[in-house]
């Protein structure tokens, strides 16, 4: 396929070439000044009331906001490396999390020793994995919450509390602690009130899915040896471009009526591929375009992977969006089993240099892209069901000590399946599912499950057998992260979809301390997870969605090898 149109930087083509599909949606935005309008912080291009939306575009201009913090988050860093950690570790989840994984991905970390993680996972196997990597005396823990009562970031500061308290001693512990919040939180009083090393607070008008440049963001990048300043100076970049009136020089208008387009046509599942040396940004996107347009019975669904994305292009409901190297996106570009009349557009970016202003680009578009949905992109109304949930499961093992087991369902010799009534056998089930599966909008793996490598090959190879299996856009998300961002899409949306939510048995679980430390605690990590996991499958049952659960039991491997083999015979039948 051959491109004869000059789009503006970081755009490399658009297919097909300015045609009906894009057109109109360039004109609107033309000829209704939604530009201008997005600068002059005008509610109306989303909603006729300014609630929960005016007090919510402080990321426009964040990269000239945090230019000023610049010089003192380097010489933050600088301390922290003189100070002789080896290790930074990120509790958090959601927007306090995902950008920071991205930059994790892009910059190397504080000394060449040094390593940078990010812990958002209740499972007690990761949390045990953690701190097994992370000792306390070598660790510098950020505890990173924008509200500063994240239900999970607040389990995780409990434990690596207890843990330093035990090995470097309570004088001592404050030092290896350092909270990002927004002012007034419960975090900012407590990271206060126990001699952290350093509070960083954000702008409150940021949302937490719009927060890549805010401290969230900017304070792990500065600790993985990132120049904030040229960081800031390639959002400032794509800022002045998205001010731009004459559509020609605006990326960010392109995208948005790109994404505009996708949803008014029906192709409102959208194919990311991103470039491997870049591959996280893949789940930061999916979070932005799937919490912020899946409300309201309509959305974007992003579909996350790689060449199996290839099977799908040729479906009536898809769009195609690559992302990467020059040569990368020219290698999918020129790949002849594409479609040339399935919509597609391809970004450029090289990490280092160009990462603020793809952070920047996403953020401008997918607020301007859901103007024409209608919808409010900066709340989350359904993340909350879950949550409203969860309390209650929780709050009933608090009184009798355990959660009652789901009855009903179906076993094989390692997985037990619930979810069909009438009870049927275990092959019977998997063969009605990936039949169902063929049928739905899209089918999600939800993973309440350990992200360790091996679990995740195999659970990406099922993945991939999927999507060749069924011919449907497959998702895979991890619990609990995932009900922090497509969470809202899975029960704001249509309803159409098809969930599979994995889950296993712990074979170690351990209490989450109480804080202040003292006190004995009464929940353990599986029984927070275990919760979760429980409160989402209610709730998306209570919702009407087709959804199915597969407990793995305590053989977490062997159950997916399981899996793996019934699947593919319930797709060769």
């Amino acid at each position: 396929m051959k491109n004869n149109l000059s789009y503006p930087w970081p755009v490399v083509a658009i297919y097909p070439e300015k045609d009906e599909f894009l057109t109109r949606f360039l004109e609107e935005i033309n000829r209704s000044r939604l530009i201008s309008r997005l600068w002059e912080k005008d509610w109306t291009l989303w909603k006729p009331s300014p609630e929960e939306v005016l007090n919510r575009l402080g990321w426009l201009d964040a990269p000239e906001k945090m230019s000023a913090f610049s010089p003192e988050m380097t010489r933050f860093a600088q301390e922290v490396v003189n100070s002789g950690f080896e290790k930074v570790l990120l509790l958090g989840i959601g927007g306090s999390s995902l950008a920071a994984e991205v930059l994790s991905q892009v910059f190397s970390p504080i000394s060449s020793s040094g390593h940078f993680r990010v812990l958002d996972s209740t499972v007690p196997r990761a949390v045990k994995t953690m701190a097994d990597l992370c000792p306390p005396a070598k660790t510098l823990y950020l505890v990173s919450s924008k509200s500063g009562t994240t239900t999970e970031t607040q389990a995780l500061f409990h434990y690596f509390w207890y843990c330093a308290r035990a090995e470097i001693g309570p004088e001592t512990a404050g030092s290896h602690f350092v909270a990002i919040t927004d002012p007034g939180t419960p975090l900012q009083a407590l990271a206060e009130g126990s001699s952290f090393r350093r509070v960083w607070l954000s702008e409150p008008e940021i949302g937490g899915r719009f927060s890549a440049i805010s401290p969230f963001g900017l304070v792990p990048a500065s600790l993985l040896g990132a120049d904030i300043s040229e960081l800031l100076a390639s959002a400032r970049k794509m800022m002045v471009l998205c001010q731009e009136e004459t559509l020609e020089n605006n990326p960010g208008a392109w995208l948005a009526a790109f994404l505009a387009a996708a949803g008014a046509s029906g192709r409102d599942k959208l194919l990311v591929w991103v470039d491997p040396g870049l591959s996280r940004l893949g789940d930061w996107l999916e979070q932005l375009i799937a919490e912020s347009t899946g409300k309201e019975k309509r959305g974007l669904v992003p579909v996350v992977g790689e060449e199996e994305l290839l099977d799908l292009v040729n479906l009536p409901d898809v769009c195609l969006i690559g992302i990467g190297s020059s040569s990368f996106v020219s290698e999918i570009i020129k790949n002849k089993t594409m479609d040339a009349k399935t919509p597609a557009i391809f970004l450029s970016c090289r990490p280092e240099a160009e990462i603020g202003a793809m952070f920047y680009l996403w953020e401008w578009a997918v607020a301007l892209a859901s103007s024409f949905l209608k919808i409010n992109p900066f709340d989350q109304p359904d993340v909350e069901k879950t949550k409203v949930r969860t309390r209650e499961i929780l709050e009933k093992i608090k009184k009798e000590g355990s959660l009652p087991l789901l009855r009903g369902g179906v076993a094989s010799e390692k997985i037990k399946l619930f979810g069909f009534q009438p009870p049927t056998t275990m092959a019977e089930a998997l063969s009605l599912s990936t039949e169902q599966a063929r049928s739905a909008s899209y089918l999600a793996l939800l993973s309440f499950l350990a992200p360790e490598k091996e679990i995740q090959a195999r659970l990406i190879e099922l993945k991939k057998m999927l999507v060749r299996g069924v011919r449907r856009p497959v998702t895979l998300g991890w619990g609990p992260r995932y009900l922090h961002s497509t969470g809202q899409l899975h029960k704001g949306d249509k309803g159409l979809g098809f969930f599979w939510q994995l889950v296993a048995e712990d074979a170690d679980d351990f209490m989450i301390p109480d804080f202040p430390p003292g006190e004995a605690g009464w929940l353990s990590f599986g029984q927070l997870k275990e919760a979760q996991a429980r409160a989402d499958y209610e709730t998306l049952l209570s919702l009407n969605r087709k959804i199915i659960r597969l407990d793995l039991g305590k053989d977490i491997i062997g159950g997916l090898e399981e899996l793996h083999q019934m699947v593919a015979s319930a797709l060769e039948s």
